[in-house]
């Protein structure tokens, strides 16, 4: 096995393992990218420098479950994301062969049949699983219930807590362990993670930039800032002041048929501030707690005010969704090279990967040189797995459950990482490099997954920041406590 394969081993064994940890070079990370000490929600990882041994795999219950139906209410593929479990059949593409084979390989080791109910992510799955726990009917042995929406799920009592359930076993490499313990509160996790859904990577933000525009404007590509530790608020701003130019036009106003340049297009403002290490709640050893308000989260949020303008072409400021075709949305600028960066998922690889132009990646900048580590986060819909409460046998759903999630494991995600990810979406080893540091940064998003407690200051937070406005303080104390009497009764729960 040659070095690079021995590498991306090590990345695999760690990384299925957990989203969060240190940055993998089969050896001890530089010192500027390790992250701090064990008992905090963004706690490192060791990465091993030989893959974990995976013990066999054992399926017990096949004689009791068999001639059954396992019933899964599950998202459709969105935003270029492969969110649907099962496929029609072979066609050839290495990854649906994969996802249909693996779900034949469950079927005939359990001698259950797959079933699967896809509903939008977006519009549809959380109101209609809503509507299916309400009505007291046992339809479903498991639901990926979106990020976004778990609090409510939680608050009204729809689902299992998960580890009361015999059948998992989560501290298994096929469950991403530290993940799921970011997401635990009180003892209580109420969905889990895994890669029997590969929106869990999809959906992970990171930075495109054009490295063709790039070396035209005689900029460095960010690869050595990035490994150095030194890619930071700072040094992007100076790529974006750079970049931007009218080009001929009177303003650097949206207009999906100018010819001004822009620096990035579209600012995910938590999304920066998740790359700094702030955020507005924290998982502290199992108990949510509110972390906005410090000094140096009022610095940072002074910096994105700075660097997130509307009128110097820093940023192109409009979403208008990541509609295929549509030059006016924030994905067309980049893909009409119209923008030097881009902010949005891994997923969006599978898009640019037919472009002309080459690109690469890299995760959202440090506050300053002294953070120990890059922090990247998901969107905000990514669905994980949870067992509703009209499930009449939660037994059978999480072993089942545990055994969809061990050929995930076992056969998906090689072919996902290596074939879709690395061969086929990006362009370079450089960039290959790039996403093990960007996989390996990942905290989960609890301002999403508790979002009742903070939704209304973060989205108050996203204007501010926009219009430059750095009159925060009083922002936060006018929210401050509803967040606090949201958290302690997630606490106390």
């Amino acid at each position: 096995m040659n070095m690079k394969r021995n590498i991306r081993n090590c990345i695999t064994a760690a990384l299925f393992t957990a989203l969060i940890s240190t940055v993998c070079a089969c050896g001890t990370p530089p010192a500027e990218t390790q992250k701090p000490e064990a008992g905090t929600d963004n706690s490192p990882v060791t990465v091993s420098e030989t893959e974990s041994a995976v013990p066999e795999y054992v399926y017990e219950y096949t004689a009791e479950y068999s001639g059954g139906v396992f019933r899964i209410l599950n998202a459709e593929d969105i935003y270029s994301m492969h969110a649907q479990i099962d496929r029609e059949g072979e066609n050839g593409e290495a990854l649906n062969d994969i996802l249909y084979n693996r779900c034949r390989a469950f079927e005939d080791k359990t001698g259950v049949t797959l079933e699967e109910t896809g509903k939008n992510v977006d519009a549809d799955l959380a109101n209609y699983g809503r509507k299916i726990v309400k009505s007291g009917d046992d339809l479903y042995d498991i639901f990926f219930v979106p990020a976004r929406d778990l609090n409510t799920f939680v608050k009204d009592g729809y689902l299992y807590n998960l580890p009361d359930i015999e059948g998992f076993r989560f501290d298994e490499p096929w469950w991403l362990k530290t993940y799921n313990d970011g997401i635990t509160v009180n003892g209580n996790l109420y969905v889990a993670a895994s890669y029997t859904q590969l929106m869990i990577i999809d959906s992970i933000w990171c930075m495109y930039f054009n490295e063709n525009i790039m070396s035209n404007l005689d900029l460095e590509l960010p690869y050595d800032l990035v490994r150095g530790g030194k890619w930071t608020l700072d040094r992007l701003g100076e790529y974006l002041k750079a970049a931007a130019s009218l080009n001929g036009d009177n303003s650097f106003s949206n207009d999906a048929t100018g010819n001004c340049f822009y620096g990035c297009a579209y600012p995910n403002i938590y999304g920066f501030l998740t790359g700094t290490n702030e955020n507005i709640i924290r998982n502290n050893n199992g108990s949510l707690e509110l972390t906005a308000g410090t000094e140096r989260f009022y610095n940072v949020v002074s910096s994105l005010a700075r660097l997130v303008t509307t009128t110097d072409g820093r940023f192109y400021m409009t979403y208008s969704g990541a509609v295929d075709d549509n030059p006016a949305s924030y994905i067309g600028v980049f893909e009409n090279q119209r923008s030097l960066f881009l902010t949005a998922e891994i997923s969006k690889t599978n898009r640019l990967r037919d472009k002309d132009f080459s690109f690469g990646i890299c995760p959202y900048p440090k506050y300053d040189e002294n953070q120990d580590a890059y922090y990247v986060s998901s969107f905000y819909g990514t669905p994980c797995l949870s067992i509703p409460v009209t499930v009449s046998d939660p037994v059978r759903s999480a072993k089942l459950s545990d055994a969809l999630s061990y050929l995930s494991y076992d056969m998906v995600m090689p072919v996902f990482r290596e074939t879709t990810l690395e061969q086929k979406n990006l362009r370079n080893e450089d960039s290959v490099e790039m996403l093990n540091i960007i996989m390996q940064s990942v905290v989960p998003d609890l301002t999403w997954t508790f979002a009742n407690a903070t939704n209304k200051f973060k989205e108050s937070l996203n204007a501010e920041v926009t219009k430059n406005n750095d009159e925060v303080a009083s922002l936060l104390e006018s929210h401050r406590a509803k967040i606090q009497d949201a958290i302690d009764n997630y606490n106390l729960d």
